[in-house]
C-alpha cells in the first residue's frame, strides 16, 4: 500500500505527464486515477489546524518599541523577542537556535508554496501565544496590537479563503474588551473564534475569568483555541513561569505535559462547559501529550467495572491536536484509543516549526488505522470548519 506522499508524488507526474500529451490525447487522459486505498483523493489534501503568523503590523508595533517586550532584529536578519527581566531561558522563542525563522513572518505566496509542496489544502492559523507578550503589556497596548492583527488575519483570510480560516487574538487583561473583540471576529472580520493562553485554565477557577468570553462564544457557536501561553496575573491557579538550570529540554517538555493536561482535565472533567454547548475547545500538543491519556484512562478505570465514567462523553466538543508536543506517532496512537479519532485534529507547528513535514510523518508512522488516519489528517477538521460555517 502506498503511503499518501508516494501518492500524491504519482498524482503529480501523471499531471505533468498529461501536459506533455498531444491535446487529442490529452482528454483521454483526464480522468482522476483511483485512489489507493487509505490514501487522499487528489485535492482533497490535508488540514493543519496548528500553525501560527505574525502579520507585518503586528511586528512593526513590537519592534517600534524601545521599552519592554520587543522584537529586535540582527545583522543577519534574525528577529528575537526580548522580554526584559525575564529569566535566560524565557528570553529564547521556540525553534532550534533562538531567533524566529523566516516563515513566521512570510507573506500569503511563500506559505502557499509550502503547503502546496506538501499537500496541505487549509490552515486554521493563529497567533503564537507562546511568546507570552499580552501579560507582558499594558491593556491599553494589547488592545492596539491585537485590534491590528486581528484585522490583517481577516485581509490574509478574504484574500484565500479557500486556504486559510483564522481564530482571533484577544488579551487577559482587558476581558470585557476581548468579549467585543470576539464579537467584532465574527461579524465584521469573519473569523470564527479566537485562541487563548491554555495556562489560564490550569484551574477551574482560572477558567471562570474567561466566563464572559465563553458566554459570547456561545452565542456564536465559537471556535476557541487553548495554546502554549501564560494569562495575567490576575488569572488564578497558573504555575510560575519555570525557570530550568539542568536537563532543559526534558524539563520543558515535562512542563508543556502538565500544564496542557491541567487544563485538558478544566475542560473535561469540572463541568465549566457544560453551560457552552455549542463552543468547541481546541488543546493544542494533544491536550498534554500522551499523558491526559494515561490520566483519562486511569480515571475511567477507576470507575469500576460499570465504566460509570464514560471519558468519550466528556470530551464531545474537545479537540485535541498533533502540534508541538503532541506530534509523537505513540502520543497520537494514545490519544486516538482513549478520546477516539474523531477528537484528533492535524496540526504541525508551522510557523514556529520550519515546516510541516515531521509532523505529516508522524502521523502517517502512529501505529493506527488508514480509516483513523484519514479522519486526522482532514475529515475531522473538515466537519469541524463545516460547522463553523466555512466551506470546505
Amino acid at each position: 500500500m502506498k503511503s499518501r506522499r508516494q501518492f500524491l508524488q504519482l498524482s503529480a507526474l501523471l499531471a505533468t505527464a498529461t501536459a506533455a500529451l498531444p491535446r487529442s490525447l490529452r482528454a483521454q487522459s483526464d480522468a482522476t486515477p483511483p485512489a489507493q486505498p487509505g490514501a487522499d483523493s487528489p485535492g482533497s489534501g490535508l488540514f493543519d489546524l496548528h500553525n501560527h503568523w505574525i502579520s507585518p503590523a503586528a511586528f512593526d508595533i513590537l519592534s517600534t518599541k524601545t521599552v519592554g517586550v520587543r522584537y529586535v532584529t540582527n545583522a543577519k536578519g534574525e528577529r528575537t523577542l526580548v522580554h526584559p527581566g525575564a529569566p535566560a531561558s524565557a528570553q529564547r522563542p521556540p525553534g532550534p537556535q533562538g531567533p524566529r525563522g523566516t516563515q513566521m513572518f512570510d507573506g500569503a505566496e511563500k506559505r502557499l508554496a509550502h503547503l502546496d509542496k506538501h499537500g496541505v489544502q487549509r490552515q486554521l492559523v493563529s497567533w503564537p501565544t507562546t511568546s507570552n507578550v499580552d501579560p507582558a503589556l499594558t491593556a491599553e497596548e494589547a488592545r492596539l496590537l491585537w485590534t491590528a492583527y486581528n484585522d490583517e488575519l481577516s485581509a490574509l483570510v478574504r484574500q484565500h479563503p479557500e486556504r486559510f480560516t483564522g481564530v482571533a487574538a484577544l488579551s487577559t487583561l482587558d476581558i470585557d474588551w476581548s468579549v467585543r473583540e470576539l464579537a467584532r471576529a465574527h461579524e465584521k472580520l469573519g473569523l470564527i473564534g479566537a485562541v487563548l493562553p491554555v495556562n489560564g485554565f490550569d484551574t477551574l477557577e482560572g477558567a471562570k475569568v474567561f466566563a464572559p468570553i465563553f458566554e459570547a462564544a456561545q452565542k456564536y457557536k465559537s471556535h476557541i483555541y487553548l495554546h502554549t501561553g501564560y494569562a495575567n496575573a490576575r488569572v488564578p491557579g497558573q504555575p510560575p513561569l519555570p525557570n530550568h538550570h539542568d536537563s532543559q529540554r526534558a524539563r520543558s517538555a515535562l512542563d508543556n505535559l502538565v500544564n496542557f493536561a491541567a487544563a485538558t482535565i478544566t475542560l473535561g472533567f469540572s463541568g465549566f462547559l457544560d453551560d457552552y454547548p455549542d463552543v468547541t475547545v481546541q488543546v493544542a500538543q494533544l491536550g498534554g501529550s500522551g499523558g491526559i491519556g494515561l490520566v483519562a484512562e486511569a480515571v475511567q478505570q477507576a470507575a469500576g467495572p460499570a465504566n460509570i465514567v464514560d471519558i468519550k462523553s466528556k470530551f464531545r466538543n474537545i479537540y485535541l491536536d498533533t502540534g508541538a508536543g503532541g506530534r509523537g506517532p505513540e502520543a497520537i496512537a494514545l490519544a486516538v484509543r482513549v478520546f477516539g479519532a474523531e477528537q484528533i485534529l492535524f496540526g504541525t507547528d508551522y510557523g514556529a516549526a520550519a515546516s510541516v513535514v515531521p509532523v505529516i510523518e508522524n502521523v502517517e508512522r502512529s501505529p493506527i488505522t488508514a480509516e483513523d488516519r484519514r479522519k486526522v489528517f482532514s475529515d475531522n477538521a473538515r466537519n469541524l470548519l463545516a460547522s463553523k460555517g466555512v466551506a470546505v
